[in-house]
């Protein structure tokens, strides 16, 4: 199914949680999710997939957002003139859908099994010892993560320089420390020297989404940055969306 064909409440959700991406496709269901009577799209993005649902008589969708890294099976059955699609994140989701989604079908499943390997390739390159001794503390690990944020731009304002000196409080040697860390490591190899626990997750997702904003702009690239966090702890949209909006709320200080 193309894009421009689907429902413009669907389209619109879908650039709010992916303002900088497309799908890789649109897959429409014959019926509901499991065999249901209703109305069921299945659309996948490089690192997620949103499904979509409702029974006829609902005013509106169901929404569910899957990570990739959350996928345990993804399977397509094909029959004589339709098949069955499966999506195993923990609870079984099953669609029906026909010949001429078939493609898209397939497309999704290359998509899947592409990352699948990455990772596990990851996983098998990092001896899990040298993992252990690699590993940072939450505090300064947060640190890093606000530098990352506050020069995705290659530039870094005085309201952000203040927030992360603040955040430091008087402890020089947290703020030199994580600066000197920042300098000879990546994005990404700063998250992977984490060990968070899902208070100390959101608590970083919070503070990098307050830096993002303390300048009064939500950039794209910070957003992507923050994506790129979320994704790798675990973090759903709803999740990143509530945090996002309380902030929005907290920081638009013209009301007052």
């Amino acid at each position: 199914m193309d894009f421009t064909f689907l429902a413009d409440r669907i389209k619109t959700h879908l650039l709010e949680l992916q303002p900088d991406d497309k799908p890789l496709c649109v897959i429409r269901g014959s019926g509901g999710f499991n065999n249901e009577p209703g109305e069921s799209y299945v659309i996948p993005y490089s690192d997620a997939i949103y499904l979509y649902n409702r029974k006829f008589s609902d005013p509106d969708f169901e929404v569910q957002t899957v990570a990739l890294a959350d996928i345990s099976q993804l399977l397509l059955n094909q029959e004589a003139f339709s098949a069955v699609l499966s999506i195993n994140a923990g609870d079984v989701v099953t669609l029906k859908i026909s010949s001429a989604e078939i493609a898209n079908a397939e497309l999704m499943l290359e998509n899947f099994e592409s990352c699948r390997e990455i990772r596990e390739q990851f996983v098998e390159s990092v001896p899990q010892d040298a993992a252990e001794e690699q590993r940072i503390s939450p505090l300064l690990g947060l640190t890093v993560v606000l530098m990352f944020i506050a020069t995705v731009d290659n530039a870094i304002t005085d309201e952000e320089q203040e927030f992360i000196k603040r955040f430091c409080g008087s402890d020089d040697e947290l703020y030199d420390k994580a600066y000197e860390y920042y300098q000879n490591h990546t994005f990404e190899e700063t998250i992977g020297a984490l060990a968070l626990n899902g208070q100390q997750k959101m608590c970083y997702l919070a503070n990098i989404i307050e830096l993002a904003m303390v300048d009064g702009v939500f950039d794209s690239r910070e957003q992507k940055m923050i994506k790129r966090f979320a994704d790798a702890a675990d973090l759903n949209e709803a999740e990143v969306r509530t945090i996002r909006d309380v902030l929005l709320i907290k920081n638009q200080l013209s009301v007052l």
